[in-house]
């Protein structure tokens, strides 16, 4: 009897079939995104496989896996691959999990045990255990799961919460393992099991789910508001609204109904965005030819008044007075701190911190949340003093609104701190030497890469290290050599960087940091 394959083991032989040299582990697992054990795993399966069909796989250590066969035979592999539809779908646990964790979001009444067997085609041991990892993930977006003996497996909570773990399972940010479903601008949802779908029906299941959310769709009710608004999303809140408004579609169509507090609703009526989420509810509830609520309608305009922004927009002052109050406060912080008058009429400044503020103020107000996709931004250890200073605004921000700002938010602040404080500086340094004892040709290219890279440097001198003396050192605000300066009249001197003729990323460092 014929083995079967693995899909990864098909996905294996398809590479190394198109391959006309030998590819190693680091190569197959790196194309794949698995690791080179999960791959050294497949090669074994794949050689018993080969050998029913002539197909020697010939593993050299150092080298990599490379197939020995015709190239008849090659056409012959292809073939087979692209008709047999007999391979085995292996989920790993975590891919396995997050399935699970969409169905159940996703179920319009309990699943039983046995149901969720059938789905996956694993023992009832294995689901239960599933479940129990899956549990704290849906009790952190504020839901619960309740089990029940001859009733099943059901999640509970508000409708809201719904649509917060289902949209932050489609963009991926779990700690259920790397993702299988991705948003893009042009796709919208990828699903990445989705071709292999009629393998196993829990894939099938979610693929004819994922079908109904469709994003491409809402990406044009996105468009029309930035138009509407006068101004620009960030391209992830694009992505990140588009999704929101596919789901919110496809639950208000299951009779799923969001609520607003009375208040908040009130509110929302008085602002310029009610009108134009009033029409794109129109829009979205044509083709079910049903009249959306007002709280959905609150419930698009929550979300687009708290999306990150490109620019500031017309009016975000006006959403409410604490905001302009707080900006002020924030600004004249900033000024003090710095000693620097001039930074009170930075508008780039003061409009960087509306874009960052509102919208973050306002995703706390709302309870909503967004994916998070800028965590790692931060200045160095040399612009601790902008971090410092972020925080202090952070905790007058705390103060005034009750909202604790992200890491990522604290560092969005610093950075706009010390671009501000560039535009205040903009001609810093004013004489530069430049001491390159390789000759002019080096010397010239130096100076080029530098002048490049640094607009802010004035002018750059050229001189030899035997020109050199203690008068020009003490002159120049800044030395930039090819060469070590360790005389008597540079020991004490700060303002000499080390630097490789060619400027390789780490004198670029260097260099901004002294900037800095």
């Amino acid at each position: 009897m014929m083995t079967a394959l693995t899909t990864r083991q098909r996905d294996i032989l398809q590479l190394l079939v198109e391959s006309n040299e030998p590819l190693g582990s680091a190569d197959l697992a790196g194309e794949m995104d698995l690791t080179s054990r999960q791959v050294n795993y497949g090669l074994k399966g794949l050689r018993a496989w080969l050998e029913q069909r002539d197909v020697t796989l010939k593993v050299t250590p150092g080298v990599g896996a490379q197939l020995v066969c015709s190239p008849e035979k090659c056409r012959e592999l292809l073939r087979e691959l692209a008709t047999d539809d007999r391979f085995q779908l292996v989920l790993s646990v975590e891919e396995r999990q997050q399935l699970i964790a969409l169905i159940l979001l996703v179920a319009d009444e309990p699943l039983i045990l046995y149901q969720l067997q059938q789905l996956t085609e694993v023992s009832r041991t294995t689901i239960l255990k599933d479940i129990e990892s899956i549990e704290p993930w849906i009790q952190s977006h504020g839901l619960s799961l309740e089990r029940r003996p001859n009733y099943g497996f059901e999640i509970r909570g508000a409708e809201g919460a719904f649509r917060q773990a289902l949209s932050a399972l489609l963009w991926g940010q779990t700690p259920l393992g790397k993702p299988l479903i991705k948003m893009a601008h042009a796709q919208g949802l990828i699903f990445e099991l989705g071709t292999d779908a009629n393998l196993m029906p829990i894939v099938a299941k979610v693929r004819t789910q994922i079908k109904r959310w469709d994003v491409q769709r809402t990406f044009g009710q996105v468009t029309y508001a930035e138009a509407q608004l006068n101004g620009r999303f960030t391209d992830d809140a694009v992505l990140d609204l588009a999704l929101n408004l596919a789901v919110q579609t496809d639950r208000v169509q299951a009779g799923n109904i969001v609520l607003v507090q009375e208040q908040m609703l009130n509110w929302l009526q008085t602002l310029n965005i009610w009108a134009v989420a009033t029409q794109i509810a129109k829009h979205l509830g044509w083709r079910s030819n049903t009249r959306w609520p007002e709280t959905e309608i609150a419930y698009i305009a929550m979300h687009f008044l708290a999306a990150p922004r490109n620019d500031r927009w017309p009016g975000d002052l006006e959403i409410d007075n604490i905001f302009t109050e707080l900006i002020d406060e924030l600004v004249a912080c900033i000024v003090n701190t710095y000693g620097l008058p001039h930074l009170a009429l930075d508008k780039t400044l003061r409009d960087g911190l509306v874009i960052h503020i509102i919208p973050a103020c306002l995703r706390h107000r709302f309870n909503l949340w967004t994916p998070h996709t800028n965590e790692r931004t931060e200045l160095s250890g040399k612009y601790g003093f902008e971090r410092k200073l972020a925080i202090v605004l952070a905790g007058i921000i705390e103060q005034r609104t009750a909202v604790v700002l992200p890491e990522n938010e604290i560092n969005n602040i610093a950075l706009l701190l010390r671009a501000a404080y560039i535009r205040e500086h903009p001609n810093l340094v004013q004489e530069v030497i430049i001491v390159c004892p390789s000759g002019m040709a080096t010397a010239q290219l130096l100076v080029a890469r530098l002048k490049a890279r640094f607009p802010r440097l004035g002018t750059l001198r050229v001189v030899s290290l035997r020109e050199l003396n203690q008068k020009m050192i003490e002159s120049a605000e800044l030395i930039i050599t090819t060469v070590p300066l360790t005389t008597t009249a540079t020991d004490k001197q700060n303002n000499i960087i080390q630097v490789h003729p060619l400027l390789l990323p780490e004198d670029v460092e260097k260099i901004t940091q002294w900037l800095a």
